[in-house]
């Protein structure tokens, strides 16, 4: 009985290890995500017509509907962009109190300089008629994942990210991989 109550405490104490080594993990990535975003110019204006900002996702948008894109729609004024990334992120995996991952929601890529709006419910393929690219999303598939919060009220974060270049991979790339290479490339945000 008593190595089944060492054994318990053993599993109990190694589990709460790891979920402070996730936490520890996704509150570093998201400042490291803050910290790079301090250093360029906020001059992206992104607005939507699913949702107001700081406002509820509607259900559409979300699991519990049809899981569409929401409609975007933005602004930029910088005369040398080449293309847009559009990012969309929950820092609050499983719950905003104890968050123990980031999950990336939709990686669209090499948007042209002329697409300054996407409509609701696009899809991979209209993406890429309109010259985009959709990358791997949390999950590792190329689409987009609507919210679906499993504890709380999770805040979803959409970027758009202005680019000096086009963006070149070997394989589809992921968040991360879109944020590496976009390193030095990003003339603003919103």
């Amino acid at each position: 009985m008593r190595l089944l109550v060492k054994i318990s405490i053993g599993l109990i104490f190694g589990l709460l290890l790891v979920a402070l080594v996730l936490h520890v993990s996704a509150k570093n990535e998201r400042e490291a995500e803050q910290t790079a975003l301090s250093s360029i110019k906020k001059s992206v204006i992104l607005l939507s017509d699913s949702f107001p900002p700081n406002g509820d996702m509607p259900i559409r948008c979300s699991c519990k509907g049809k899981e569409v894109s929401p409609a975007l729609i933005w602004e930029d004024v910088h005369p040398d962009v080449k293309s847009f990334v559009v990012l969309a992120q929950d820092y609050d995996v499983p719950t905003p109190a104890f968050p123990l991952y980031n999950l990336s929601h939709w990686v669209v890529f090499n948007l042209p300089a002329t697409v300054r709006s996407l409509p609701e419910g696009v899809t991979a393929q209209q993406l890429r008629l309109l010259g985009g690219k959709v990358g791997r999303n949390g999950t590792g598939d190329p689409t987009y994942i609507g919210p679906c919060p499993p504890i709380g009220r999770h805040a979803y974060v959409f970027r758009v990210y202005a680019l000096d270049q086009m963006l070149l991979f070997p394989d589809l790339p992921n968040k991360q991989a879109v944020l590496d290479a976009m390193k030095d490339h990003v003339l603003g945000y919103g």
